[in-house]
């Protein structure tokens, strides 16, 4: 029970681990409501408040993204898969608004379709599974596991409110339906009853109860290619072979058994008492990356381990929080002596006299772009205009180019002796400066908005400052940050994949680590490919995270339960490969060079199917057995590497058999459209040309198959095949009552549910539009061919038309 007021306050969203500023960014007007009485569990148990998180405009995310402060209606939760709570709390997992943090996923995410059009978030559930001998994925760990289908009436199952995603509820609940069919198979798979009351077991008995597997409505109908299929652990496609494309929620043991640590017992949390619909609470979505997205009406899932650190808070490119740019330290690119007018000096002062004329000059610096930033943060030139007023400095004007460099002109003063002294070159061996050491390893600029990055190097002079040799200075394309997924027409896909490399050291990766990393990535997926055959650059390649890899990591125990596991293997990586399309129409730049928030650019569906092909090319690569052992080599030789036993790969270097037993665990394709009218497909594109042919293959295809159609149909009356009579004529009715056997075998279409609709289908099987939204999916056929394409002409002119 609470009782209180409700009051409106200013939040500020944000903590300890935020960078300076951004919750002031992210100030939100927001209505609280304030408890004078608290009795029952909030007085007892760890939370003491809910936040409500449903799509009610009075909710926080909601009310952050009709003020501005979210760029999309969405927002996901990562709950990790803790055994053990206590009442200071401990490290439970992630919550990210305005997007979704991918970094900690083991799989690609899959989406259920969210049913309703209010309140909760609601899915469609079509069975439940018993799987024998547990797992805590929703792929079984080997032929030894089976799953036994339970009887479920999907009317009473869905009925009422539906299935609610409800993560302020710690348990799950199902309809009372179900009771006597998941009691009557649990008792088969486990020889013991079910019940709510507590059991004494250890963990290893734990483990080996079994797992209740939740199938959900797809978002989208269409599945990926049977081939990819096993990369995707979180679709139905092994116990729906009907319905491959439904969403699979597994449920291990781990986590509908609630531990008493006072007690030593476990309490199932499942319970059967709904008298209609049902809640799939917070135990449920333990161990899983849980999209909430209201935006494109679906619920996301993707297996992870939710593990909070510190660089989970980084602020991601895709505009989810508001995020300053970051420069680099400044480095003198043109001196006050080389600047000066120096006719005005008298090299000949009688008596040996000084001349001390004072010459005004310009000082030009220049600052590598560490981060862009995101659109509603400041700009690399405010950045520097701030920082230039809080170190005392004078005027200056900043310029910066786009190309992840920023020039600072600063007027300055230097006398003719001076001047003269150093010299005309400020670079130059007779200006009396020398080198007395290094500013550093030098690392590539952040990608700007023009796709390119530049790397600049530095060295120490005896003046204590560090000078520019512009010499050295390169510049290579790139299509990540601020040129990368934010915009779907010039990133189109971007591929996923999650490395584990023997002996590596995570503790020793750096930004330098990760350019050699990335060159040997590039260098051996481009091996015997030149020119426009290059499936991608470095410039294209971005290290999402970087880990330890321990033991444990693949059990849910942590570091407490079986002894080893807590050893440290080597490093985790998960790598992210953007598709650029050359053939994006880019809008002109307004304004000056800064744009972090770029206009989107436009592009055609035709342009997708070469990208899908290097998509396939990159997936087959990254398969061979030797793939990681040949990137190791390609690193070695890097002259760039510098000192090996600095390097986190030290270990792996020295010993081959560590990387030739080193995997590419999985990879998938990403879509990258996040949101409606995020990319832009421009009609306008279409040539009169492009758009006639279309429409005459249109017609064309529409009149040969109607021509086929009729025929067959003639020639099945002819022989008599085809009867015609009003007896043999029969509507069916819109909407098919499904029925299952008690046994689990379903009749004809019984797993077929596009026809088990609830009263109010259109709630749950509306026509989706072309404009799907950030679909993450494997779209690679056996040619290579796209098989969730942009749209059809047909999707262009609804989507146009609508605009």
């Amino acid at each position: 029970m609470r009782r209180g007021a409700s009051h409106r306050q200013v939040l500020r969203s944000g903590g300890e681990h935020d960078l300076p500023g951004v919750g002031l960014q992210r100030k939100t007007d927001f209505v609280f409501g304030c408890q004078t009485k608290e009795t029952g569990l909030f007085v007892t148990q760890l939370a003491d408040g809910i936040m409500g998180m449903s799509a009610h405009p009075s909710t926080l995310p909601r009310a952050m993204y009709d003020q501005g402060k979210l760029e999309h209606n969405m927002f996901s939760m990562c709950f990790r898969r803790e055994l053990h709570v206590s009442k200071q709390g401990i490290v439970a997992g992630m919550l990210t608004l305005g997007g979704i943090d991918s970094r900690k996923d083991f799989a690609p995410m899959v989406y259920a379709r969210n049913v309703a059009k209010s309140g909760w978030f609601t899915v469609f559930v079509k069975n439940v599974f018993i799987r024998d001998k547990g797992g805590q994925s929703a792929k079984a760990d080997g032929p030894h596991q089976t799953a036994e289908r339970i009887h479920v009436d999907l009317y009473a199952m869905n009925s009422g409110k539906g299935v609610i995603m409800d993560s302020g509820t710690t348990d799950t609940y199902l309809h009372e339906s179900i009771a006597e069919p998941f009691e009557r198979v649990w008792q088969r798979v486990t020889g013991r009853t079910y019940s709510n009351a507590p059991v004494k077991m250890n963990e290893k008995d734990l483990l080996l109860l079994p797992t209740v597997l939740v199938q959900m409505a797809a978002y989208d109908d269409t599945p990926p290619p049977e081939k990819d299929m096993g990369k995707y652990p979180g679709l139905a496609g092994h116990v729906s072979p009907q319905s491959p494309q439904d969403v699979l929620l597994a449920i291990p043991a781990t986590h509908y058994m609630e531990y008493s640590p006072s007690k030593g017992t476990y309490t199932p949390r499942i319970y059967f008492t709904e008298t209609a619909g049902g809640v799939i609470g917070a135990n449920a979505m333990q161990g899983h990356n849980v999209l909430f997205d209201w935006e494109n009406q679906r619920v996301g899932f993707a297996e992870s381990s939710c593990e909070y650190a510190e660089e989970a808070m980084t602020v991601t490119e895709d505009g989810v929080m508001s995020v300053d740019c970051r420069l680099g330290a400044p480095s003198l690119s043109v001196s006050c002596s080389e600047s000066a007018d120096l006719s005005r000096c008298d090299e000949n002062q009688q008596g040996g006299a000084v001349d001390t004329t004072p010459l005004n000059g310009l000082e030009i610096w220049t600052r590598v772009v560490q981060s862009p930033g995101t659109p509603h943060g400041k700009t690399c030139e405010e950045v520097s205009q701030d920082q230039n007023v809080e170190n005392g400095g004078g005027d200056m004007e900043v310029n910066c180019d786009g190309k992840g460099v920023c020039r600072e002109v600063r007027q300055c003063t230097i006398s003719c002796a001076n001047a003269i002294a150093h010299g005309v070159d400020s670079g130059a061996k007779d200006n009396g400066l020398s080198p007395i050491g290094s500013c550093g390893v030098e690392t590539w600029s952040a990608c700007g908005y023009t796709c390119s990055q530049t790397k600049i190097n530095s060295v120490l002079m005896s003046d204590g400052k560090c000078h520019e040799e512009k010499s050295t200075e390169a510049t290579r394309p790139c299509h990540v940050q601020a040129c990368g997924r934010s915009d779907p027409c010039r990133v189109p896909f971007v591929v996923h994949a999650i490395m584990k490399i023997h002996g590596a050291v995570a503790s020793r990766w750096d930004q330098h680590s990760e350019e050699i990393f990335t060159e040997a990535f590039a260098g051996t997926m481009n091996e015997r490919r030149r020119g426009m055959r290059l499936l991608f650059h470095p410039g294209d390649v971005v290290v999402l995270n970087a880990s330890p890899w321990r033991a444990s990591d693949d059990t849910v125990f942590g570091t407490t339960s079986l002894e080893g596991e807590d050893e440290e293997l080597g490093m985790q990586l998960v790598v992210e490969t953007s598709l650029f399309n050359p053939n994006a129409e880019l809008p002109p730049v307004k304004g000056s060079g800064n744009n972090n928030n770029m206009p989107l650019a436009t592009c055609h569906e035709r342009d997708l199917q070469p990208l899908t092909n290097k998509a396939s090319d990159i997936h087959k690569k990254l398969a061979q057995q030797n793939f990681i052992d040949l990137m190791m080599e390609r690193m070695k030789k890097n002259k760039a590497l510098g000192e090996k036993q600095n390097s986190p790969f030290y270990y792996t270097f020295e010993d081959r058999s560590l990387a030739k037993k080193s995997q590419v665990v999985t990879s998938w394709t990403i879509k990258t459209d996040i949101g409606i009218g995020s990319s832009k497909i421009d009609f306008n594109y279409l040539s009169t040309g492009d758009l006639t042919m279309d429409i005459l293959l249109i017609i064309s295809l529409g009149g040969f198959i109607g021509y086929l159609c009729w025929s067959l149909r003639l020639v099945a009356w002819w022989k008599g095949e085809l009867d015609l009579g009003p007896h043999h004529t029969q509507r069916r009715g819109k909407h098919r009552k499904l029925r299952s056997s008690t046994n689990g075998n379903y009749s004809e279409g019984d797993d077929d549910t596009v026809n088990a609709l609830a009263d109010d289908d259109d709630t749950i099987y509306s026509v989706r539009t072309a404009a799907s939204g950030m679909s993450e999916m494997s779209t690679i056929s056996e040619r290579g061919e796209s098989q969730v394409s942009i749209g059809s002409l047909s999707a262009y002119l609804a989507k146009v038309s609508g605009k």
